[in-house]
């Protein structure tokens, strides 16, 4: 059986320790890459959001630069440029780092620049433009790539004098603050996944536990410990649950399985006391028979040959109906159940008692009936066998008392005499198949050593119980329990 299991489970063992070994690391995995995805969204979701803002607050600035250059534009740059020469111009114009064109009508172009924190290419940005009157119809700022650098760029054509211009702003503070922002969230969420990993790391660890410790008890029973059991956890979760369902489960498993060895060593033991308890009575047969075949015995003998045959033939029979009606008791058929007097039937096997032994003492106290649900003829040998122990085994002179008393469920039959009594460890083994008391007890006409088992059988069958008390020199009480179960037998008897 050992081995049985060893083998149903050894496979499926290494197949689940491997999938513990896996689980953490496919849950790690899982993890991983769903707080990846949860820190990935939201911050690319800040970097555009934040962009979107940037360029729509440049886009605002260059909507009013081009408002400002609109108004004061034409008198700047016709008027005052030429009295405060170029640097002034700068100064009034462009004091941050807007960058402003104009194309005059000889197609030369007026640039004022701010302070962009770089030199400007030398070729104007009016000139890189695609598209310009298109641009200039609708009248959004639009992105324009300068060589590495990038600008947005508001182009339009000033009032009354029809003049092409551009207002342009560098995009490197945008991109520059898009970039530490881009590098803050990359470093912050690696940290996160980080510091998180390890965490769930040591989380899952805890948390499989439980699973690891299932594998370790499989490995265990499937070695031949059927004793070991998962460690016990927190019942009020799923593992805590798991391994207190697989405790139970081992439990009934080595239950079953010392069952199933308690039964094996009953039947062999069974086997072993039947075939002695036969081998007697075979020889006896066997022998008297070769005698009378190769005729040894004399004439005047022959009948008490055939007699002794018949009564070892006898013997044989009794303790084969015996044998056989233990193994009708052991395969827990349903019994023939039906509503009977116990009081009568006690009533009766006492005077077919008192037939045999009339010099016996007998004490009789039962009540006037004593319905319950159960097997006559398994009652009737109950009681018999009760009594024909006691006048086997005791002397005639011996007292003997047969007590019935019933209470709301139960029935209690008590046979007491007054005999030479049982040392304490011989009482504790008279309902063993087989088994005869040696001490304190006449075996001249001893019984196959059945009689006793049948009456546990009996009420173990009927779902009671069978005791036995001794004290030598103050007999022996043999006392039975048996449930009445009235109503829901009556039920039962209806229904069927």
């Amino acid at each position: 059986m050992t081995r049985q299991i060893r083998l149903l489970l050894s496979p499926r063992l290494r197949a689940r320790t491997l999938r513990v070994r896996t689980l953490r690391v496919r849950l790690m995995v899982g993890l991983a890459l769903l707080m990846a995805t949860g820190l990935t969204i939201p911050a690319v979701a800040g970097v555009v959001a934040l962009r979107a803002y940037l360029l729509e607050r440049t886009d605002s600035e260059l909507q009013a630069a081009q408002s400002l250059l609109t108004i004061r534009g034409v008198a700047l740059l016709t008027g005052i440029a030429p009295v405060l020469g170029a640097e002034g111009l700068q100064k009034v114009v462009a004091p941050t780092n807007y960058v402003v064109e104009l194309r005059h009508a000889d197609g030369t172009v007026q640039r004022v620049v701010g302070d962009v924190g770089h030199p400007l290419p030398p070729r104007p940005l009016m000139d890189v433009i695609g598209e310009r009157p298109a641009r200039v119809a609708v009248g959004r700022p639009f992105t324009v790539i300068y060589g590495d650098r990038r600008y947005r760029v508001l182009a339009g054509t000033l009032p009354g004098t029809g003049m092409p211009d551009v207002v342009a702003v560098p995009l490197q503070p945008v991109v520059a603050t898009l970039a530490r922002l881009v590098a803050v969230e990359t470093v912050a969420g690696v940290a996160v996944l980080v510091l998180a990993g390890v965490s769930a790391w040591l989380l899952l660890g805890r948390g499989l536990r439980p699973i690891r410790d299932v594998a370790a008890t499989a490995a265990a029973i499937a070695a031949g410990d059927l004793s070991r059991r998962v460690p016990d956890h927190p019942p009020h979760n799923e593992t805590g649950q798991l391994a207190a369902a697989i405790n139970t489960m081992l439990g009934q498993i080595q239950t079953a399985f010392d069952d199933r060895v308690r039964s094996q060593e009953r039947l062999q033991r069974f086997v072993a006391d039947a075939s002695h308890e036969l081998r007697t009575p075979l020889t006896s047969v066997r022998g008297y028979v070769d005698l009378l075949r190769q005729g040894i015995v004399p004439p005047a003998e022959v009948d008490d040959a055939l007699r002794r045959v018949y009564d070892e033939a006898r013997r044989m029979g009794s303790l084969v109906d015996d044998m056989l009606y233990l193994a009708h008791l052991d395969e827990e058929r349903p019994l023939i159940r039906v509503e009977v007097d116990f009081a009568a039937l006690v009533r009766d096997a006492v005077r077919d008692a008192v037939v045999v032994q009339p010099a016996r003492p007998v004490t009789l106290r039962l009540p006037e009936s004593c319905p319950v649900v159960a097997e006559a003829d398994a009652l009737r040998q109950v009681i018999g066998n009760l009594l024909a122990n006691v006048r086997v085994h005791t002397p005639t002179t011996a007292a003997v008392t047969v007590e019935l008393t019933r209470s709301d469920h139960m029935v209690v039959l008590r046979v007491h005499d007054e005999g030479p009594g049982m040392p304490p460890e011989v009482a504790e083994r008279i309902f063993d198949r087989f088994f005869r008391a040696t001490d304190g007890r006449d075996r001249v006409h001893g019984g196959n050593g059945l009689g006793m088992s049948i009456v546990a059988a009996v009420a173990a069958a009927h779902g009671g119980t069978a005791e036995a008390s001794s004290v030598l020199g103050r007999g022996t009480t043999v006392r039975i329990t048996l449930p009445i179960h009235l109503p829901a037998y009556h039920q039962a008897g209806s229904s069927g």
